[in-house]
């Protein structure tokens, strides 16, 4: 059954947070949440333009011996040559959600794990102008924003040769539809996306134009951590995995608005790049129910996330983690 999400423009939370533009709530009008907040016949459905401009998103660039940074925006590409970007490198790019900037705890984790680690070109994906709005004209702007990433790109590719094979992006809730959207502007050519628990609020599951799905790269994981609420509960990538059952997380307690949940998918990503022996092992199974009872443990298994993610895994994958650090139980 289709769940319709509404806004009320009379309540200045938005899951739990305020911005400095004008605020709405959104929630699942059959949840608790909704109930409180007196989801009503008052309430109107959301109609927001979806603005972005190519000047809205910047580029920083990092390396193991650039670890302070290149600003970049879109026409200023050339400015790569004074630095040590290399094609023959990997190279990602990490993009992140909505409220989120180049300053994000998301991006700091990643940039400084994989960089002491790994000898590859790191680009930050800054679309805070669009993601500091509203979550409704945030969400409309997703595909505006992943064209002007993939523009971006394409840049790198004439200018410098960069080759889309050798290239990967990892998102966080909007940031994943901007990873896919930016991946299907690229004709599905990138190497590979994570999705990190990409945002469900206003995405459809039959329309896949605006959001992340599997033909956006030629490898698609997604990581499933608050499914049904801010998050997206369907499988929508080649392996889709449902830690602790997908939707909520041991060791965030009252997690009412979901964003304890929401945001441990950077979290298990993070630690899945620092440990020396990935811990994340999942199960392929149709079910959590059905792993808590035993029944998939002899069935293919599968590390989720880590730096050389597992492009052999297909279908869905459950496991169980700690409730605080380290949270691979392996």
């Amino acid at each position: 059954m289709d769940v319709r999400y509404y806004v009320d423009t009379r309540n200045t939370t938005i899951f739990g947070a305020t911005t400095n533009n004008d605020s709405y709530f959104i929630g699942k009008c059959d949840t608790v949440i909704c109930r409180y907040k007196r989801c009503s016949e008052e309430t109107k459905k959301a109609t927001v333009e979806p603005r972005a401009l190519e000047t809205d998103v910047t580029y920083h660039f990092y390396t193991k011996v650039n670890s302070h940074g290149l600003n970049l925006h879109h026409n200023r590409i050339e400015l790569l040559k004074a630095t040590d970007f290399c094609t023959k490198r990997y190279t990602l790019f990490i993009v992140h959600g909505w409220l989120g900037d180049k300053k994000s705890t998301f991006n700091h984790h990643i940039k400084e794990t994989l960089l002491t680690k790994h000898n590859i070109n790191f680009f930050v994906v800054d679309w805070s102008p669009v993601a500091s709005r509203n979550y409704v004209a945030s969400q409309r702007a997703v595909v505006k924003v992943g064209h002007y990433m993939a523009m971006f790109i394409k840049a790198l590719v004439t200018s410098y040769g960069l080759n889309l094979s050798r290239v990967a992006f990892v998102g966080h809730s909007l940031g994943a539809h901007v990873a896919g959207n930016a991946g299907a502007a690229l004709d599905g050519q990138v190497d590979y996306i994570v999705g990190l628990d990409p945002a469900s609020p206003l995405f459809s599951r039959r329309k896949t134009d605006n959001r992340l799905d599997r033909t956006d790269a030629k490898y698609v994981q997604v990581m499933h951590t608050n499914g049904g609420y801010l998050g997206i509960q369907n499988p929508i990538g080649h392996s889709d995995y449902y830690p602790n059952g997908g939707s909520s997380q041991p060791g965030c307690g009252y997690d009412i608005m979901g964003t304890c949940a929401h945001s441990r998918a950077w979290s298990y990503y993070a630690e899945s790049l620092a440990t020396e022996n990935n811990l994340f092992l999942g199960w392929r199974c149709p079910s959590y129910q059905t792993f808590k009872k035993g029944l998939c443990r002899d069935n293919a298994v599968s590390l989720m996330a880590g730096y050389a993610i597992d492009k052999n895994a297909s279908g869905t994958y459950f496991l169980d983690t700690n409730e605080s650090p380290p949270f691979g139980k392996g």
